[in-house]
């Protein structure tokens, strides 16, 4: 297939080259150009601008930090909405915001251009290897035309709902995910004060009812380890975390653990320079406030 990608972060350059290695025809648009030549030099083809990526692609996948840079990939100068041919498909795999994709999603209708909001659950790892899990939003015919593309680049792919309904679910999501984080390193950090062992501790949990995600893949893998390279930065959580108690708060249900979840995190992203940190560097807060050493 033909394919038009922007964003080639650490989400984005591994979906891009997972499908370049399934034989698509890849263009790709970003603002960094070193990586832009990296790519051009293992076969990709490069535009110009977003117009220009869009006038040649009938698809074209966006995966970037926030709603802010999506609007303007979208609709500022040179944007895609001013390339795009009626009948195209804009996949927008970046974690947004439902009302920002419901707003998009309505200016390009007027072109006759058809949006997916499609984010993805799995990390670096599962986009290295086309394992992802996709949860997808807006017009279902548009859905099962792209579905080959989903297709190549996960392995659970879910349509679930009108436009907006992925970022809405992927955001609460990771509101789980946080929270799940956070509990089990609380519960360590009391573990060892009182002179436990965490990896039998994990042991234990993770063949219990306190197993989770994060208990399973990140606590010994990341922290207790001291790698602290889980591939999701801890503002990306934290925006994410933001994104879930506005969807909470429009939809007035109470959410008093969501809450202080949200609050630990802000306090950790205030603390941790976290658009350079991974999410996992929130056992150092916990480490701090604790007072103990994981």
């Amino acid at each position: 297939m033909k394919i038009g990608l922007i964003g080639l972060g650490n989400m984005g350059g591994r979906i891009a080259k997972h499908l370049m290695k399934q034989g698509n025809e890849l263009h790709l648009y970003d603002v960094n150009t070193e990586l832009l030549e990296h790519f051009e030099s293992i076969g990709a083809k490069i535009a110009n601008s977003p117009k220009a990526l869009a006038s040649e692609n009938k698809y074209v996948i966006t995966v970037l930090p926030n709603a802010e840079i999506v609007k303007q990939v979208v609709s500022g100068e040179e944007g895609l909405i001013t390339g795009f041919k009626p009948g195209s498909i804009l996949i927008d795999m970046t974690s947004s915001i439902p009302e920002v994709t419901k707003n998009i999603s309505k200016e390009l209708e007027e072109q006759s251009v058809r949006m997916l909001d499609a984010p993805v659950s799995g990390g670096v790892k599962r986009a290295e290897k086309g394992t992802l899990t996709i949860m997808v939003g807006g017009n279902e015919e548009a859905f099962s035309e792209a579905f080959p593309i989903f297709d190549m680049i996960g392995s659970n792919t879910m349509h679930v709902g009108d436009s907006g309904a992925g970022h809405t679910i992927k955001a609460l999501n990771n509101m789980i995910s946080a929270t799940t984080l956070s509990v089990t390193l609380e519960a360590l950090a009391a573990g060892i004060k009182l002179g436990l062992d965490p990896y039998k501790m994990l042991k234990v949990i993770n063949s219990s009812t306190g197993k989770s995600n994060s208990s399973e893949n990140k606590v010994a893998q990341q922290v207790l380890s001291g790698k602290y390279e889980g591939g999701f930065t801890l503002d990306l959580m934290y925006k994410d975390l933001t994104t879930a108690m506005e969807i909470t708060d429009h939809a007035k249900v109470p959410a008093a653990v969501s809450n202080s979840v949200y609050q630990l995190w802000e306090y950790a992203s205030s603390q941790e320079h976290g658009n350079k940190v991974d999410h996992t560097v929130i056992a150092k807060i916990i480490e701090k406030i604790a007072d103990v050493k994981f």
